[in-house]
């Protein structure tokens, strides 16, 4: 039976060819003449028994089993790059350490502070990957993960960083406008939800015991670098995480109108890792150690960085 499988040549020649719809494109990209490129995309027609393709003098077009397969493998295919380049970025004496991190906290607390992780370690080179939703399994030749949510995540040991604390803020002319002094003119608000957050505004109501409250009405949004913005914009009202918003305090773009803090436990910002990772990974090792260090309460007390807690696989 003929191999089916096509070589990377060709699955190069279709990946290049389906972008731009022209084998002289695809060509000029991959450093080959047209003629090679046809050649190629022939080729694994011919493997497969289908057209991928449809040509019309110098017009170009993907046949419906063209757009299935380009659908399948360009992804994969961008990911073997991926992979290729970060490969090439490491030495033999460096260690490679694949890092996955929900976007506001990459953004506004982790990248600021990595030149001094770089520095300490400079054997360690990072390749960052998507952020790992709450329901994503853990994928095989990811390191670590940074993860919002409540911790339990099956198959992976969880440490706690950060976010456990919330504090209501919005813009100055925000709190100005709407007279915000207690609890209850919060109440009485245009609220801000996050949308894997919502039931920390219900949380922070029955602290405050503050009735009447629709504690889940508001405009969600998915990120809170988004819900940052939304707030410092005056749309409203914002429980948001205090060690995300230390910058916008200090310029003043956020005020705290209440002080009015309420802690849970059912949302923060972990590490996860698998403990065989751990164990095997010097480069995995050395960063939750930096973490740690940079965020050094964890589950209520100073971490010893150097050995898990105990029972923290979930």
């Amino acid at each position: 039976m003929k191999h089916v499988y096509p070589n990377l040549a060709e699955l190069s020649a279709f990946i290049s060819s389906a972008k731009y719809l022209n084998f002289s494109y695809a060509a000029r990209e991959l450093g080959l003449t047209p003629s090679a490129v046809s050649r190629q995309i022939a080729s694994l027609e011919a493997r497969f028994g289908a057209k991928l393709f449809v040509r019309e003098g110098r017009n170009l077009s993907l046949t419906r089993a063209g757009e299935v397969y380009q659908a399948s493998v360009a992804g994969p295919f961008r990911e073997i790059g991926n992979a290729s380049l970060a490969l090439l970025s490491v030495r033999e004496d460096n260690d490679l350490l694949t890092l996955a991190s929900v976007p506001t906290f990459t953004s506004k607390w982790l990248v600021p502070r990595l030149p001094s992780f770089l520095a300490a370690v400079p054997n360690v080179t990072l390749s960052f990957r998507r952020h790992l939703a709450h329901g994503d399994l853990f994928p095989v030749g990811l390191d670590a993960a940074i993860r919002y949510g409540d911790g339990l995540w099956e198959g992976v040991r969880s440490d706690y960083l950060a976010g456990r604390t919330f504090v209501p803020v919005c813009s100055p002319g925000f709190a100005a406008h709407h007279a915000l002094r207690t609890p209850d003119d919060l109440a009485a608000a245009p609220r801000l939800v996050h949308e894997q957050a919502a039931a920390v505004w219900f949380e922070w109501s029955q602290t405050y015991d503050v009735t009447p409250m629709n504690a889940f009405l508001g405009p969600r949004f998915e990120q809170y670098a988004v819900l940052i913005q939304a707030a410092q914009a005056g749309l409203g009202v914002a429980l948001m995480p205090e060690f995300l918003i230390t910058a916008p305090l200090e310029a003043g773009t956020l005020v705290q109108p209440v002080n009015a803090p309420v802690d849970v436990d059912s949302h923060a910002h972990f590490l996860c890792y698998t403990p065989e990772r751990f164990d095997t990974s010097t480069a995995l090792r050395q960063l939750r150690a930096w973490l740690l260090e940079e965020c050094p309460v964890y589950g209520g007390a100073v971490a010893d960085a150097s050995v898990p807690a105990e029972g923290a696989v979930c």
